[in-house]
């Protein structure tokens, strides 16, 4: 009878334990209990609202706090993508369905927190402002948050949706409020929520970095030269957004964001709209093409962020900054580009350019040279200038199923490498998994200390205000040294993009 009780016991006893083991992950917000999905050593909650939707009265608006919840709320599905046209089939644009009812957030933990709690690590999407997500599976943080930090990735209002100034929506706002870059709203609540609440998930809040791609790379630009943003991060990583955009003026002249938004209202009929008509426009209506991004509100953006580091008004944080080899991709291979981008110095670069063959040739490499990694570049300087953290890179990893063929790393090229979310086309060899292991850990270290170095990894040199060495990705990581003639194209960008932001406020 007593083995039979023992028996009964360690039964019962392992159930018991097979029962916690099976136990899903739960984080108290300051909204209320989300439940979330333990996949491994890592605990995944999505879908998870930071801001009220964004629809009906609320277009258009400043974001608004979430409606609490009772009870246990599911987070096991990613929430609904922001409105956005259907360009592209590529892995950044699988963003499932959409709803102007869109702002959530996805969160990737240590399944083990770290004592005093891990580094936070929050991801901005790229798509040129107008398309993407934060639940693609591209963006899956899953293999980051094993190296011990919190991932959240976010999504934000795109397009005319999320960018977009009016007369009478300035009207609304006769005390100088917010207006025109709801998509920076956003971002800016999602750091917020972040701060209250990514200590229920173990983060720390007090360490905290903001990383983005493409538009998400001029985002974060965005962020650390906002003060609307201060406090809320201590460290910025920005991939492939140059550091040269001219945002547009979002009034005083013909071309200001609100001229242009008033003139598409009257495209739709809505010569003298109302602030209500214009929430009242149909997203098919909101989502046909037209002019749509930042623009320098005079609150919140009061110069473009290019302009802001000129001046050295740059909040005081931390920047890891690069671009990819072949970022020509992006614009098809437009020599135009290029060409606006270096002004006169374009034909002499050319000829420089030409006494240096590459696979891409010269045109595409000055285009690359002149869209992203001079400008970014030249931030790290800026950042340097003031005795800050400032860390460049350029990335020339390509997958061995297209290394044969492939002119360099495409614009978003190295987003698999850092998530280590191989598309399934695609097949890596041993490199590609040491380079992918290596980025990885860079970034993760950065988040932590600030420093991207570590013990068997080559050394990354810090950019100081001397010289500006960056780290070579391919398949011998190491750091290098600008060229004289990346050197000249640097300063042919700058002089170019000064007399732009000038022009622009």
């Amino acid at each position: 009878m007593k083995i039979l009780q023992l028996t009964i016991a360690a039964a019962v006893a392992a159930g018991a334990l097979s029962g916690a083991a099976r136990a899903e992950p739960t984080a108290k917000l300051d909204s209320g209990v989300v439940q979330g999905v333990a996949a491994g050593e890592v605990a995944v909650y999505r879908g998870i609202p930071y801001a009220a939707g964004p629809s009906g009265p609320l277009r258009w608006r400043a974001p608004q706090p979430v409606r609490p919840w009772t009870g246990v709320r599911p987070a096991t599905a990613n929430g609904a993508a922001c409105p956005q046209p259907h360009l592209s089939d590529d892995p950044w644009a699988q963003v499932g369905p959409q709803s102007e009812d869109c702002l959530f957030l996805n969160v990737f933990a240590p399944a083990k927190t770290a004592k005093g709690g891990d580094a936070v690590m929050v991801f901005i999407h790229g798509g040129s402002f107008i398309r993407g997500s934060g639940g693609v599976p591209l963006y899956d943080g899953s293999a980051l948050a094993r190296r011990g930090v919190v991932v959240v990735t976010i999504n934000y209002r795109l397009g005319r949706l999320g960018w977009f100034a009016h007369p009478a929506l300035t009207a609304e706002n006769a005390d100088g409020g917010r207006l025109g870059n709801y998509g920076l709203m956003d971002q800016i609540a999602a750091l917020q929520w972040v701060q209250k609440n990514i200590s229920a998930f173990g983060g720390d809040p007090k360490k905290v970095t903001v990383f983005g791609e493409s538009a998400g790379a001029v985002a974060v630009q965005m962020l650390t030269t906002t003060q609307a943003a201060k406090g809320l991060f201590v460290r910025a990583i920005s991939e492939s957004g140059g550091g040269t955009a001219t945002a547009a003026p979002i009034r005083g002249t013909p071309f200001s964001a609100e001229a242009l938004g008033a003139s598409w209202a009257k495209g739709l009929g809505l010569a003298d709209a109302t602030a209500a008509q214009l929430r009242a426009i149909p997203v098919a209506d909101a989502l046909k093409p037209g002019p749509a991004g930042p623009m320098v509100d005079g609150v919140m953006m009061l110069r473009s962020p290019g302009d802001t580091y000129r001046k050295g008004l740059q909040l005081r944080l931390g920047l890891m900054i690069g671009g990819n080899s072949h970022e020509a991709s992006l614009v098809g291979e437009n020599v135009a580009v290029a060409k606006a981008a270096l002004g006169a110095a374009y034909p002499e670069l050319l000829e420089g350019a030409k006494a240096h063959p590459t696979r891409a040739g010269a045109e595409s490499d000055l285009i690359t040279q002149s869209l992203a990694i001079q400008p970014s570049r030249y931030l790290a300087q800026r950042n340097a200038a003031l005795g800050l953290p400032a860390y460049s890179y350029y990335f020339d990893q390509v997958a061995s199923s297209d290394r044969a063929k492939a002119k360099g790393t495409d614009h978003g090229g190295e987003l698999a490498y850092l998530f280590g979310t191989r598309a399934d086309k695609e097949v890596w060899d041993d490199e590609d998994a040491r380079v992918s292991q290596l980025m990885g850990d860079y970034w993760t270290r950065f988040a932590k200390t600030g420093d991207p170095n570590g013990k068997g990894a080559p050394n990354w040199a810090a950019v100081t205000r001397t010289a500006s060495p960056y780290m070579r990705f391919d398949a011998h990581p190491h750091t290098d040294q600008p060229t004289p003639l990346e050197d000249r194209i640097e300063a042919a960008a700058v002089a170019v993009a000064e007399k732009a932001w000038d022009a622009s406020r």
